[in-house]
């Protein structure tokens, strides 16, 4: 089940890859609606909805909030320094980091696989097929340097994905929808208060956030960014191990390179262009049999 979650998450991903490329906004203002606009459209709905119970949940999702923030902003400079495609290229590296730190904080998790020692080989080997296929170190020009930068990211997205998880134990099953609506209402907020207080430090117009047009754009975006948060939400609480999801997201680059293939006129997913017709397979491969294992 949490497999067919995860396949969505990867196509809203894509598509949300798209709309984000399209838009002609400044990283600043895009991580203010990135912030905010998910707030500004869950809000109506607020009565609708069922308080989780456990105060944890709540202080888990202000943390991840403050995760995202940083993480996001600290793509966005390696971005502007080194360019997309360069970033991509060593991306899929943060996979091993949610791997090895869901161990750190449940280190009996670790010993009952441990005892399994052909199931833990094989998820291994299943992770990194996953980082080998969607990453390519040799297109790095600067390797050290960007991995040094990119190190405090890694340990970021480490941190995301398993307060992702941490998020969904709080719930049970008759709680997910509400649970993930609170989730992305609160990460939302919090990583637009942080944005804003950036915004303002440098001095930006206000007047660049209002704007009829773009706000509209970038709402129809943000619904994407909300589908693919929710379906990874559903995944996540399924799954023992969040490395898993955060492994078969990749998923996305398959679909992106197909989108790219049929509408040749997209300008966007050029830097996942040299990814060979072997490492298509071995994605899909790695995807599976994750899938088989976690079963």
């Amino acid at each position: 089940m949490w497999f067919l979650y995860v396949v969505a998450a990867s196509l809203f991903t894509a598509v949300y890859y798209f709309g984000n490329q399209s838009v002609k906004v400044s990283p600043n203002v895009f991580m203010l609606y990135r912030g905010f606009m998910p707030v500004v459209l869950l809000l109506p709905f607020l009565p609708q909805m069922n308080f989780i119970a456990a105060w944890q949940f709540y202080v888990c999702c202000v943390a991840q909030g403050l995760v995202i923030a940083f993480i996001d902003n600290r793509n966005y400079q390696a971005m502007q320094k080194w360019g997309a495609e360069i970033v991509s290229a060593v991306h899929p590296l943060a996979v091993g980091a949610v791997f090895v730190l869901w161990f750190v904080l449940h280190p009996t998790d670790l010993a009952m696989l441990w005892q399994r020692p052909g199931q833990f080989c094989c998820i291994v080997l299943a992770l990194c097929g996953v980082i080998y296929a969607t990453s390519s170190l040799k297109k790095v020009p600067q390797i050290k340097q960007t991995l040094w930068f990119l190190l405090p990211f890694f340990f970021g997205v480490a941190l995301c994905d398993n307060f992702n998880k941490l998020c969904m134990s709080y719930l049970d099953k008759t709680e997910l929808l509400d649970g993930s609506y609170f989730y992305i209402l609160i990460t939302g907020f919090v990583v637009g208060v942080i944005n804003l207080v950036i915004y303002m430090k440098n001095k930006a117009p206000l007047k660049a956030i209002i704007h009829g047009r773009q706000n509209l754009l970038c709402a129809a975006i943000m619904l994407l960014l909300m589908g693919s948060m929710l379906f990874k939400n559903l995944a996540m609480f399924h799954v023992s191990n969040p490395s898993y999801v955060t492994a078969a997201l990749y998923l996305y680059v398959i679909w992106i390179m197909a989108a790219v293939h049929i509408f040749p006129k997209l300008q966007a997913g050029a830097q996942y262009a040299h990814i060979s017709r072997f490492k298509i397979l071995l994605l899909l491969i790695s995807a599976v049999a994750l899938v088989l294992i976690e079963k």
